[in-house]
């Protein structure tokens, strides 16, 4: 598994949609997609929790991503750095003292960060379950299960704030149970993020494990 796909999904229960409003989960999509469509680049905030069902282990960690069109984007973690510029992937461990350079590939079976945080991925089918109070307007809740039977997400849960029509969380459980979920603190669009923060130059003494051959 790379270390730059994010697999996961959440079971839920389907609440009939004529009880939330008029909005169908086609409209919502369609206008998170619109509002995604007039991005250039932006960079988000927030906190990741990953639940490890079985070991009842649980980790959280704060993060940033930058991300710019088209499938450029760059994941800063505490210790850890994912980069992309479309082209290349380099992922480094501080940990390992180690980075994987590999070339980018757009996997319908995993999740980049960009798809999850900026836009909802289309390979899905949509339920609306509820709304809830948001710190500005509503936040529609959608449930999400992919079409596919072959997919390692189970299902995920978004959460669209009525406002802004951005993702603001995420909740999403894999094949094996793991959940994971994404807290947006902070949401900067179309800010002019240079082409060179999606490149990664190797830090000098840094093991490199070049997977592109």
């Amino acid at each position: 598994m790379k270390s730059h796909s994010v697999l996961m999904g959440l079971f839920l229960l389907v609440i009939p949609v004529f009880a939330f409003g008029a909005d169908s989960p086609q409209e919502v999509l369609e206008r998170v997609h619109k509002k995604y469509d007039q991005l250039d680049d932006g960079e988000i905030k927030f906190t990741q929790k990953v639940t490890f069902a079985l070991a009842k282990v649980e980790q959280e960690l704060s993060g940033t991503l930058f991300f710019k069109k088209t499938n450029k984007y760059r994941v800063e973690f505490e210790g850890q750095l994912v980069v992309t510029n479309g082209e290349t992937v380099w992922s480094y461990s501080q940990a390992n003292n180690q980075v994987l350079i590999d070339r980018f590939k757009a996997d319908d079976r995993s999740m980049s960060p960009d798809r999850i945080l900026t836009a909802a991925p289309e390979d899905y089918s949509a339920t609306l379950i509820g709304r809830e109070k948001a710190a500005h307007g509503e936040a529609i809740i959608l449930k999400l299960v992919p079409r596919s039977t072959t997919s390692l997400v189970k299902s995920m849960k978004l959460w669209v704030n009525d406002a802004d029509w951005l993702i603001h969380r995420v909740e999403i459980v894999d094949q094996h149970g793991k959940e994971t979920s994404y807290q947006v603190i902070s949401f900067k669009t179309n800010i002019g993020i240079s082409d060179s923060r999606f490149l990664y130059e190797v830090p000098a003494g840094v093991e490199v494990v070049d997977l592109r051959d």
